[in-house]
């Protein structure tokens, strides 16, 4: 079996505010067609480490590497016409805009706009529901959107920020299913707190604390891990 391209790379990557160090010197590889997923505690860095890898911020030191292309100065636009995509906590969804309205903002650029739209919301189990506005959609719903305007860019690298936040059960099955189906086309990096969601999804897994790398490996490592099971899964 071929071994897998490195798609993300960051270098010693920091970000502080003031005194305070939310990523401090991160090492980070992300292999092409993998599901990989940082966890750790509440204030460990994690969305931190996205707005800098996705230029939302600055880095303060280090170095971002997507696609053998340096990034780490450069703007989200500029990122995201590269094939990097990322969702939110919050989903960003328009109240007075349908469904097919925000996939279609989303891959604007495209001359085949509405096939990738229609394409996306097929994959997320919201085409029926296209014609519904932002202000209409049930919590789960909205993240599913954030989903389908990821998918309708056809990036290479999506990053996606507690995808599950807010969800029950089911909704969050629905949201795996359709997560391992993306990660046929391109490659995912999740932060989520569910570990049983991510013991259902992740190839690799990242921890996080006090913004710096704690462990790294198969979940299976991460859960017999002493010191991961000391600050994330709260073990004496």
């Amino acid at each position: 079996m071929a071994e897998r391209g490195v798609v993300l790379q960051t270098r010693g990557l920091s970000r502080h505010f003031g005194g305070l160090r939310a990523v401090e010197s991160v090492d980070l590889e992300v292999s092409e067609g993998q599901i990989h997923c940082i966890i750790g505690p509440n204030g460990a860095g994690k969305s931190t480490l996205f707005n800098v890898i996705s230029g939302m911020i600055p880095a303060t030191a280090g170095r971002v590497v997507f696609q053998n292309e340096n990034i780490t100065r450069k703007s989200p636009q500029a990122i995201s016409r590269l094939g990097l995509v990322r969702s939110f906590q919050t989903p960003r969804v328009f109240a007075s805009m349908t469904v097919l309205d925000h996939v279609l903002l989303a891959s604007r650029e495209r001359t085949d706009a509405g096939e990738r739209a229609h394409d996306a919301l097929v994959r997320v189990g919201l085409l029926e529901r296209r014609a519904v506005l932002g202000s209409d959609l049930a919590h789960g719903e909205k993240k599913r959107l954030e989903l389908a305007m990821a998918l309708a860019m056809r990036p290479r690298l999506i990053l996606l920020d507690e995808p599950t936040a807010g969800m029950n059960a089911h909704e969050t099955e629905d949201i795996a299913g359709i997560v391992r189906q993306a990660a046929g086309s391109a490659t995912v990096v999740v932060i989520e707190h569910d570990i049983d969601f991510v013991r259902g999804i992740a190839d690799t897994v990242t921890v996080l604390h006090k913004g710096m790398v704690l462990r790294e490996g198969t979940i299976a490592d991460i859960e017999q891990d002493d010191d991961v099971r000391r600050v994330y899964l709260g073990e004496a």
